[in-house]
C-alpha cells in the first residue's frame, strides 16, 4: 500500500484506452472528467486500482457499441473518496445487476465474466464498498467509497 493519487490514474487509465475509445469505424465514446481537486491521496496499491478502473472502462465501453458518454468523477465527502464510472450505454435489469460481481457471469457475447469479480475483489482488498445503479436503456453507473486513511486506521485499531 502506498499514497495513490486516484485523480491522476484514472486520467492516465482513460489514456491508455484514448485510441480505442475514437477506433475508426466505431461510434465514438466521449469522456468526461468531474473530478474533485480536494480527494487526497488513498492509502493504495496502485496496480489494483488500476486494473479495477481497467475493468470498469472496458465493461462502459462495451456498453456503449452506438457510442456514449463515459464519465469519471471523484469526489471527497463525508469521510470518504467516492470513485463514480457512469456510461450511458444499454444498462442491466435489476436482476443483472444482482449477478454481476459472480465469477464467470457476464452479459456479453465475449469475455470471461472475471472482470466485475477482479473489481469485488480490489474493492474488497481495499475495505471499500461498491455498488451498481443502472437501468435498461439508460445506462450504468458504479460508485466506489474508499475510507480515508485516517477512518480506516481509526476502525482498525478498535478491532
Amino acid at each position: 500500500m502506498e499514497p495513490v493519487d486516484l485523480n491522476a490514474l484514472a486520467r492516465a487509465t482513460v489514456q491508455l484506452f484514448d485510441a480505442q475509445f475514437r477506433e475508426p469505424g466505431r461510434p465514438p465514446i466521449a469522456v468526461q472528467f468531474e473530478l474533485d481537486g480536494d480527494v487526497m491521496p488513498l492509502q493504495a496499491d496502485p496496480e489494483q486500482i488500476k486494473r479495477l478502473l481497467q475493468n470498469l472502462l472496458l465493461n462502459a465501453a462495451d456498453a456503449m457499441p452506438a457510442g456514449g458518454t463515459l464519465t469519471i468523477r471523484t469526489k471527497k465527502s463525508d469521510g470518504a473518496v467516492h470513485l463514480e464510472i457512469s456510461d450511458t450505454g444499454e444498462g442491466l435489469t435489476k436482476e443483472e445487476c444482482e449477478r454481476l460481481f459472480t465469477p464467470y457471469y457476464t452479459t456479453k457475447q465475449h469475455g470471461t465474466g472475471l472482470g466485475l469479480a477482479i473489481v469485488q475483489s480490489v474493492v474488497s482488498d481495499h475495505g471499500a464498498k461498491i455498488r451498481v445503479e443502472s437501468e435498461p436503456g439508460r445506462g450504468t453507473t458504479f460508485r466506489i467509497t474508499f475510507a480515508e486513511r485516517e477512518e480506516r486506521m481509526t476502525a482498525d485499531s478498535r478491532a
